[in-house]
């Protein structure tokens, strides 16, 4: 399996922080977490991590930031010809602030300018191509010049970019904001026919594609046999959240790239972004595949071959969405897009 990564990388810097900070006051930090970041990145780390052969195509600034990311990709083994440098700018920077107290996160993006890619002459053939958006001419150069790719995005924000590049994936993994945004509609968790109406008019603006939406600490929305179904996430003593969207994304395509049907693709990528939130930090809080898989097979059997989920996971009705455990429903209810296609 070949993995070809495409938009963003930053230099992230977390700061753990006992409570949020006051303002005019002065603060004594003892520890600090420096990792690579960005959602293309964060997601070539993961599949580098776990053996995938991987290429991260993005750009970075003429910094000692530039070169911390093209090392710490290449010491997972990421491979990174297709990095580019940019002379002129600074390389993307994010300040993450971790509220110990409640594990929320605050986070400040640093980008003065935008800068974007002027080479995507790829010439390799990867079985699998993720793009985050950001780099919407080589992102699209990649998927025409290698059509039998699997194709996902991250549809982050609903831009106009965005939303022809995610036309011609075929896996188009939203955000909540996406979804709100092309929607028209605010997700309502106490009222779960609003996810239903949601995924349909989602559908609507992209039917030709697979649509999958992360729900946050609620899981994963997904389609599967003309049902709407909700995956909760797993239960750990979570305390940071960053990047686990994109560790989500990154193990979906693993999975998928290893011909894991949708919906172990969309159990085993769960699992490592739940797995991910139990540690500080970016792409630090990726999980190792043997901890994914171990959890997976302690609770639903051999992840090979590929079988049918035990009957031990059981399925609620979403309209039984709100009142079920965050972390122990199934939700899923007849899917009502053919009648719109």
């Amino acid at each position: 399996m070949i993995a070809l990564c495409i938009g963003h990388a930053t230099y992230d810097i977390s700061v753990p922080l006992n409570n949020y900070p006051i303002e005019n006051q002065k603060y004594y930090l003892k520890e600090k977490l420096e990792s690579t970041g960005g959602s293309a990145s964060n997601m070539a780390s993961l599949l580098g991590k776990w053996n995938v052969e991987t290429y991260f195509s993005g750009v970075v600034g003429y910094d000692d930031f530039g070169s911390f990311i093209k090392k710490e990709l290449e010491k997972i083994g990421v491979r990174t010809q297709f990095l580019e440098t940019n002379y002129d700018k600074k390389t993307s920077t994010s300040f993450i602030l971790n509220n110990n107290s409640n594990h929320t996160r605050t986070i400040f993006n640093i980008e003065p300018e935008e800068f974007h890619l002027k080479k995507y002459e790829y010439d390799m053939s990867p079985d699998v191509i993720v793009v985050d958006g950001y780099e919407y001419s080589a992102s699209k150069t990649a998927i025409n010049k290698f059509p039998n790719a699997i194709s996902i995005i991250n549809a982050s924000s609903a831009t106009k970019e965005m939303i022809l590049l995610a036309r011609e994936m075929k896996y188009v993994i939203c955000s909540l904001e996406f979804v709100e945004s092309v929607s028209g509609m605010k997700v309502d968790f106490k009222n779960p026919v609003s996810l239903l109406t949601i995924y349909k008019r989602v559908k609507e603006k992209f039917p030709n594609n697979e649509i999958l939406i992360t729900l946050q600490n609620y899981g994963a929305l997904y389609c599967l046999n003309d049902e709407v179904k909700v995956m909760p996430t797993i239960q750990v003593s979570e305390k940071d959240r960053t990047a686990a969207g994109d560790i989500f994304r990154g193990a979906f395509a693993y999975a998928i790239g290893k011909k894991y049907d949708l919906e172990k693709s969309v159990r085993i990528a769960n699992i490592a972004a739940g797995l991910s939130t139990s540690k500080v930090g970016g792409s630090q809080s990726i999980p190792l595949l043997s901890d994914v898989i171990h959890y997976y097979e302690k609770k639903f059997g051999p992840i090979e071959p590929s079988k049918k989920v035990p009957e031990i996971d059981t399925i609620e009705t979403l309209d039984n969405f709100s009142n079920s455990n965050d972390n122990q429903m199934n939700a899923s209810v007849e899917n009502q897009t053919n009648e719109n296609q």
